[in-house]
């Protein structure tokens, strides 16, 4: 603007040493102006005429369990069990952004290591410091860790709010030895609440470190090997209308875990209206057009000798 500006300035000073008088050079100075000016305001985006819009804050709690027994320190899948467990699981939390997770933790007890949350900054740090000292005991026991889900899940409900999208998603790497899990997957059943379980280890299993550079011994002074074990974790998942999925050396299949857990339909947390403004930006953009080309295809005299 300030370029044509100048222009017009020289023109008119031209004009004026000729002795020549400026023949409609103000209507090319408008039109184009006038361009420009549209240009401008189109590119800024006008918003007007704005509209009433909903928006639905969906999403789902899960309760994530991870067997934290000794044997989760095999390293017959890379780097160990754990490890790859820890991996994987962040990949899980990306995913449900949206949803509310808690982490339990368990092997022949279970302890909540994290409450729902939909912090996963928070979730990840807890992730990435569990191990099997976090908690004491020997062996796994599913049925406990089952029963500190349903029973969190109930907490996490108010008397006008009741939570219907539930989810648990068990790992673990072997079978189930508590006396109590038929009961806590009665509970979860009779409540809707799924259970997704991942096994993590190979059929070929491996040795437990004792954590002083040895491992684990049994009675007879042998070293234990432990195996993946999936009969429980897809019995679990079967009576419960949830899915078994695995990780090996050879297979992965968090992302298919990840996509049948996504199909489940969430809940809506909240309704929001909010006011939309429409951008109208191609009315302004439009009529400049109609301008310029008025301008291109109109040609006037500038000066008249």
């Amino acid at each position: 603007m300030f370029l044509y500006l100048a222009f017009a300035i020289r023109t008119y000073l031209i004009s004026k040493r000729l002795t020549s008088e400026i023949n409609l050079f103000w209507v090319k100075f408008f039109l184009r102006s006038l361009f420009f000016a549209l240009v401008i305001v189109s590119i800024l985006g006008p918003s007007f005429g704005g509209v009433k819009k909903e928006v639905k804050a969906i999403g789902k709690d899960i309760v994530i369990a991870i067997d934290l027994s000794k044997s989760i320190n095999c390293n017959d899948v890379q780097p160990s069990r754990l490890e790859k467990i820890k991996f994987e699981l962040k990949n899980v939390l990306e995913s449900f952004a949206a949803d509310r997770v808690a982490l339990v933790v368990f092997s022949s007890d279970a302890f909540l290591y994290c409450p729902f949350t939909f912090d996963k900054g928070a979730l990840n740090t807890l992730l990435e410091t569990a191990s099997t000292k976090v908690v004491s005991g020997e062996g796994t026991d599913f049925g406990k860790a089952l029963e500190l889900a349903h029973l969190k899940f109930k907490e996490n409900e108010t008397s006008t709010k009741k939570i219907s999208s539930k989810l648990v998603l068990l790992v673990s790497d072997g079978e189930d030895f508590g006396d109590d899990t038929e009961d806590a997957i009665s509970q979860l059943e009779k409540d809707g609440i799924r259970v997704f379980s991942l096994g993590v280890g190979t059929a070929e299993g491996g040795k437990i470190p004792d954590g002083v550079g040895g491992f684990i011994l049994d009675d007879d002074g042998n070293e234990v090997i432990a195996k993946l074990k999936p009969g429980d974790l897809r019995n679990i998942s079967s009576q419960t209308n949830g899915k078994y999925f695995e990780v090996t050396n050879d297979r992965n299949e968090v992302p298919a875990l990840i996509e049948a857990m996504t199909s489940v339909e969430g809940e809506v947390w909240d309704v929001k209206t909010i006011d939309v403004g429409a951008n109208k930006y191609f009315y302004f953009l439009f009529i400049g057009i109609c301008i310029l080309l008025l301008d291109v295809l109109f040609t006037i005299n500038i000066i008249r000798i």
